[in-house]
């Protein structure tokens, strides 16, 4: 299994246009593919997924995908794939970001694609900044009492 690793400060520009990492472009061609997919995430970020992951997901009749609440797992569910798309990148290793999917992360122009193991991220600079100190550095530090590695 391939894992996305690492974070990476792009820009991006006027036309919704976002550079990919090498790193991440080199894994989809291991995967002899030309196209990633590309959805809402969760926490006002995008998720980033290569097919093989993408694929891995939807294995199983979508359990990942199944709640108690199935009015909840209805709604999730609608918006998870109607935002999804597959994105193609361009000759210089960038993809387009429709408008939507710009919306739902709150993306203005400093944008980090960093890896999460199975997917990539696509955060706004500042958004990730703040739930990086709200959210993630707390929990890392709490995380990190209980584990040795």
């Amino acid at each position: 299994m391939i894992l996305l690793i690492g974070r990476y400060e792009y820009s991006l520009d006027g036309k919704n246009r976002l550079a990919i990492p090498p790193k991440f472009r080199e894994a989809l061609l291991q995967e002899r593919a030309s196209r990633l997919y590309l959805t809402s995430g969760l926490e006002s970020c995008l998720y980033l997924f290569l097919p093989s992951q993408w694929n891995k997901l939807l294995e199983n009749d979508l359990k990942v995908f199944s709640l108690p609440n199935k009015e909840q797992e209805r709604a999730f569910k609608r918006k998870f794939f109607a935002e999804a798309i597959d994105v193609e990148l361009d000759a210089v290793g960038r993809i387009l970001i429709p408008h939507y999917l710009k919306d739902h992360a709150g993306l203005h122009t400093r944008v980090l694609v960093q890896g999460a193991g199975s997917r990539a991220e696509i955060w706004d600079r500042k958004k990730w900044d703040a739930y990086n100190k709200s959210k993630v550095l707390p929990a890392y530090r709490t995380v990190s009492r209980n584990l040795e590695i």
